[in-house]
């Protein structure tokens, strides 16, 4: 943790693609929390970072849609839906920040807000986690079950 910007450390490996982490290969990010505003070194090279940033929100809206899990469904809508950047491995939170606020690029020596591409927040945020919401099945029902509105249902008349 540093107010200002450091170096990879010897050895550094990204977590994700197994690649050194050097000043050479200009792949060293650093992720600043908040309240702090502390910088901490990201244990993901900057590829991955880069993907995050542009992934995370639309796969979060993507898996909520498509799980079959209800339990997965449950922990995801938990949360919510992400605003900002996060790993827990590779980008720990320390105890009393709240969230990622900025990314810095090494290589090119730039920042980037973490905040991900296609994320909501206040009030439009509050209506996609309650569409989201809609996908949890209630006592246990889930799309296919025999009492389902979309079965042919047999009345008994034979038609």
């Amino acid at each position: 943790m540093s107010e200002t910007h450091g170096l990879p450390s010897d050895g550094m490996e990204c977590y994700a693609t197994m690649e050194d982490i050097t000043v050479e290969d200009g792949n060293y990010v650093e992720y600043q929390t908040y309240p702090s505003m502390l910088w901490h070194p990201c244990r993901y090279e900057r590829s991955v970072v880069e993907n995050l940033l542009q992934s995370q929100f639309h796969d979060y809206v993507e898996k909520v849609r498509t799980t079959d899990c209800q339990a997965t469904l449950r922990r995801l809508l938990t949360v919510g839906p992400p605003i900002y950047i996060e790993d827990k491995h590779a980008m720990p939170l320390p105890e009393g920040e709240s969230h990622i606020c900025t990314v810095w690029f090494a290589g090119d020596d730039t920042e980037r807000s973490a905040k991900l591409d296609g994320a909501v927040e206040g009030k439009d945020r509050e209506r996609l986690w309650n569409e989201l919401k809609s996908f949890i099945v209630v006592e246990g029902k889930e799309s296919g079950d025999d009492d389902d509105d979309d079965e042919i249902q047999d009345d008994g008349t034979g038609s």
